[in-house]
């Protein structure tokens, strides 16, 4: 009120030093008044926009501010999901990894026992190997045996594989044998090695010869063995050799 009271008391004496009395200086008055209530509202209003603004402006940095918090967090929570994958990921490769060399060394040592319980059988048979494989023939076919024995002799440590069984083929054949025996009958003829490989894998009771002559043939031992004898029994003639010219032919010299 005592502003207020100020404040007209400061119109009247800012119109009368401008020369205004009576009605004109009322009119002065009044319309100071009216010029100041509008600059106080407008200034009451600029001052509500700047608070209002500055606490939108606020809400926004805070809404911005826990949105980086949790995207940050959520980043982190990824971040953390992923690692524990990938550990998860390399903790199982280390396990598979490590059943793998246990599988595998399972079967080294399976495969270990296998070839030492085969080298016991086989050093345990060997001496009974032609035996053995005599009792099956004289069971089966006697007969048949002392025909093949009166035209065929038995496989000696240097004779070619190979060559060896063509002529028991040939043999066989001339005699009239049935294929089906000849694998028994062969078992009978080969050398103790040859004997011990078909009676280990039971090929001596087989009726597919060339099954027989196949898993014969294909044994690493035995056809590295044969190709060593070969190799050895063969003996160049002097200045025997050959090349081949430009067009692919062979030029033999001497």
């Amino acid at each position: 009120m005592e502003t207020r009271l100020t404040l007209t008391a400061q119109f009247i004496s800012d119109g009368r030093a401008l020369g205004y009395d009576g009605e004109r200086l009322e009119r002065y008055v009044a319309e100071q008044k009216v010029e100041y209530e509008r600059a106080k509202k407008e200034e009451f209003e600029r001052e509500t926009a700047r608070l209002e603004r500055e606490e939108r402006l606020r809400k926004e940095a805070q809404a911005e501010e826990k949105a980086r918090l949790e995207r940050e967090e959520r980043l982190r929570r990824e971040a953390k999901a992923d690692e524990a994958a990938r550990h998860e990921r390399e903790e199982k490769a280390r396990r598979e990894e490590h059943e793998r060399w246990k599988e595998r060394d399972a079967r080294e040592e399976l495969k270990r026992k296998d070839e030492l319980e085969l080298a016991r059988l086989k050093e345990k048979s060997a001496p009974e190997a032609g035996a053995v494989v005599g009792q099956a023939v004289e069971v089966r076919q006697k007969s048949v045996l002392d025909i093949l024995d009166k035209n065929f002799q038995g496989m000696k440590e240097e004779d070619d594989l190979l060559a060896y069984l063509t002529h028991f083929e040939a043999v066989a054949a001339r005699c009239k044998i049935e294929s089906k025996e000849w694998a028994l009958l062969l078992s009978y003829k080969l050398t103790t090695p040859l004997k011990n490989f078909m009676l280990r894998d039971s090929l001596f009771l087989s009726d597919k010869y060339e099954d027989v002559k196949t898993a014969l043939l294909r044994h690493p031992d035995i056809n590295a063995d044969t190709c060593r004898k070969r190799f050895h029994r063969v003996k160049p003639r002097q200045n025997d050799f050959r090349v081949e010219d430009r067009t692919g032919q062979l030029v033999q010299n001497g």
